[in-house]
């Protein structure tokens, strides 16, 4: 594992693409320190996890930028066996939260293995597909991936965690696209995700799940019950209105009106108590975030970096997109995270690993010849 001086490491990072990591961060604790004001004694609980989990993270990040990305290669099949392995003990002796069993518990301290497993299949995904890059126009090679992220797949859904779960097969999907792929390929995959989207309806989708769905095509048609959560979400952001209620001053959300108001609708607590304004400048630092990947991406200079580069875009992307979207009433409610936003240490621990790769990445391609 080849490392890099301070000094390489400081003139190759791009310090534009951190920066704006670190202030949606930090928008994150802002958000979860407005909560511990009206709370009965000023819990701070959350906030004090969420800051040691943002220090672990960045330390991650800093560590992971100094190594070099390139001998994950080399152990792809290692960390693809200890993820499979993780999710199939969290079934067994993890915790179950709100129905899902998807978190192993370490005292006080909690794990969630999913979060870092999207991490992994990136990583997978980038040396199962560069190796193969010529020879995509095969199907058999294009079947052999989607039957490596099946795995994970199934054993994710069966905590239940649909949100996570359409996270990695959005990825897949959307890298069967962007690469060299057969159209006529596209098009039997289209169908086939039509086909196991009747089986799953019909099959085994919880009913919670499909009460989402069609929450989702129809808003009213159970504000009071299944569909509280986004009718409460809507009402958070359009009460923010420009300048927001102020911080710790939301009714829906320090009232306890929007449920997850700390994970899944951050964005809407957010809108609500810093408005249109606030949520803009979120909706700003994201643009820049994915302009800035973008811009890594035409570095590139090999399959593998060019492949987890997009892999990692995609992953953040979609998780942005569903998030927002849901909090927004456009997409179905999926228990997924805004990155770097949302309470959760494992969700930002994953975050900043990504970030630590991508960085990294930047470096090298800058600093190093391949």
């Amino acid at each position: 594992m080849a490392t890099l001086s301070r000094r390489q490491m400081v003139r190759g990072v791009d310090l534009g693409f951190a920066t704006i990591t670190i202030v949606l961060a930090c928008f994150g604790l802002a958000a979860l320190y407005g909560f511990s004001l009206n709370q009965t004694g000023e819990d701070t609980t959350l906030l004090i996890r969420q800051v040691i989990a943002f220090i672990i993270s960045l330390a991650v990040a800093v560590v992971l930028i100094r190594a070099d990305y390139r001998w994950l290669a080399g152990v792809h099949w290692v960390l693809y066996g200890l993820g499979m392995v993780a999710l199939v003990a969290v079934l067994f002796f993890g915790r179950t939260i709100n129905g899902t069993t998807g978190w192993f518990s370490f005292g006080g301290l909690q794990l969630q293995p999913v979060e870092l497993v999207k991490v992994i299949m990136a990583i997978w995904l980038a040396k199962y597909l560069s190796d193969h890059v010529h020879e995509l126009h095969r199907w058999s090679i294009l079947a052999r991936s989607g039957l490596g992220i099946l795995g994970p797949v199934l054993l994710i859904m069966w905590q239940p965690d649909l949100g996570s779960a359409l996270i990695l097969i959005g990825s897949w999907i959307a890298l069967m696209v962007v690469l060299p792929v057969p159209r006529r390929f596209l098009a039997v995959l289209l169908l086939g995700a039509i086909v196991i989207g009747l089986i799953g309806w019909f099959g085994f989708l919880q009913p919670y799940q499909k009460d989402r769905i069609q929450n989702f095509l129809n808003p009213t048609q159970d504000r009071l019950g299944t569909g509280y959560n986004v009718q409460q979400a809507i009402t958070a952001i359009g009460s923010g209105q420009f300048f927001g209620r102020g911080l710790a001053l939301g009714t829906q959300s320090q009232l306890n009106y929007l449920p997850a108001r700390q994970t899944d609708f951050i964005f809407a607590a957010v809108g609500e108590e810093l408005g249109f304004l606030g949520a803009s400048v979120i909706l700003i630092l994201f643009g820049l975030f994915f302009w800035r990947l973008a811009r890594l991406l035409r570095s590139c200079r090999d399959n593998f970096s060019l492949i987890l580069g997009t892999a990692l875009a995609l992953m953040f992307f979609w998780q942005v997109l569903i998030n927002i979207g849901m909090n927004m009433g456009l997409f179905p409610v999926a228990g997924i995270p805004l990155p770097f936003i949302s309470y959760g240490g494992s969700s930002l621990l994953a975050s900043f690993i990504a970030v630590g790769l991508l960085e990294s990445m930047a470096v090298r391609q800058r600093t190093a010849p391949l």
